[in-house]
């Protein structure tokens, strides 16, 4: 009984010892967050407008990205003009222009390098500049600032509680100072593909689809309500089935795709395995009709186009006891739901038809498939049990002469 309480007492004393250390070490993040200059400047003028700022360039020794403001919004100039990810950059802005000084730092040229303020030690530097491409502002980022997050490695989760976390970055402003924030500035390490807009395409009730090459469809599926199974439109051979749960993974096949890049619009069709394209036409309950064109898989990247039509009814068929006071309204709710999906339509075809898209091959792993693929063998039936060998009989016994 005794040993009992004293286990008691040294487990409450460990929580104890546990509480206590996690808020002297958040006092300890907060006061270095301060930096000891609560309320400092901020790294970029007080008066400086970003609304001025329709080029911003990131610049290192292995990348160079430029985002330009044309009247139809932000592009990507290194990715052919493709419509640029506003949320990010809208984001990237509002920080260097709210991001305050955490210190100033008296540094050599030697230990500018140590802080990666070199572009020999990768370095990175933004420019923002107005829409003659006069630069309004020039930054240096350098060497994110890590600390110990005091905090043991929870066993069995990689990445999870323990080493060191980024919690600020080195930089060099216009004027040569150099400074620490308070802040990772993490987007200048992605690479051109993250500053695109990634709005994509998406189909969540697919109702048919079929899939051709060459001009010849390789498989149909269809089904007549948004709960039911697809039917596979094809003779099966009498030692096939169709296999459900394939056929059953074709419904998902885009109900989350997301691409990686942009083809360049120039390239040739045999440099993006276009050359050999397979042909999907998919339609989904609300009419809208999906051609996705891919080709085949080059250097381990694969690549569609996409065009989009609205393919629903015009006319809508009333019910049998609708009464005639109801007609217009009806009729005039039709008719803007229809051009509100063809509205739809035409917005996806425009936006996405003129591109090529690279995407991973498992995107199309669910539709890329042959007739074949989709069926699996029919299982085969149990073996007859043996029957028993027939007991022998006796041999008559012989009878004596006589």
């Amino acid at each position: 009984m005794k040993q009992k309480q004293q286990l008691i007492i040294l487990v409450v004393v460990a929580v104890v010892l546990a509480v206590f250390a996690y808020f002297v070490n958040r006092s300890h993040d907060d006061a270095w967050r301060d930096g000891g200059q609560t309320g400092g400047a901020t790294i970029l003028p007080t008066d400086f407008n970003s609304a001025n700022v329709c080029q911003v360039t990131l610049r290192s020794v292995d990348k160079s990205i430029t985002l330009e403001k044309k009247d139809d919004g932000w592009k990507v100039k290194d990715r052919y003009g493709y419509p640029a990810n506003f949320a990010e950059l809208n984001e990237f802005i509002f920080d260097l222009t709210e991001t305050r000084i955490a210190q100033n730092i008296t540094v050599d040229e030697t230990q500018r390098g140590d802080l990666h303020l070199t572009p020999d030690q990768g370095a990175v530097t933004v420019t923002l500049a107005d829409k003659d491409g006069k630069a309004l502002q020039t930054l240096v980022f350098g060497k994110k600032i890590e600390k110990d997050s005091g905090q043991p490695q929870m066993p069995g989760m990689m990445g999870m509680g323990g080493g060191a976390i980024p919690v600020g970055r080195y930089l060099e402003l216009p004027d040569h100072r150099v400074i620490s924030t308070n802040h990772t500035f993490g987007l200048i390490d992605e690479p051109v593909s993250f500053w695109l807009d990634k709005e994509f395409f998406k189909i969540s009730d697919l109702k048919n689809a079929t899939l051709s090459e060459n001009g010849e469809p390789l498989w149909s599926v269809s089904r007549d309500h948004k709960t039911a199974d697809f039917t596979l439109l094809a003779e099966i051979p009498a030692d096939k089935e169709v296999d459900n749960t394939k056929l059953n993974s074709i419904k998902s096949a885009f109900s989350w795709i997301r691409f990686n890049d942009v083809a360049d619009p120039a390239a040739k069709p045999e440099d993006i395995g276009m050359d050999k394209q397979k042909v999907l036409t998919a339609m989904d309950f609300d009419g809208f009709v999906y051609t996705i064109r891919f080709g085949a898989v080059v250097n381990g990247k694969q690549y569609l186009s996409l065009n989009v039509e609205w393919k629903g009814d015009l006319t809508r068929i009333p019910p049998a006891d609708e009464k005639p006071e109801d007609k217009d309204r009806l009729d005039a709710e039709f008719a803007r739901k229809v051009k509100e999906k063809q509205n739809k339509a035409k917005e996806l075809n425009d936006r996405l038809s003129p591109w090529t898209y690279e995407v991973g091959t498992y995107a199309l792993s669910n539709v890329n498939k042959t007739l074949a693929e989709l069926l699996k063998d029919k299982p085969k039936p149990a073996a007859a049990e043996e029957k028993p060998a027939a007991e022998e009989k006796p041999a008559a016994e012989a009878k004596p002469e006589g």
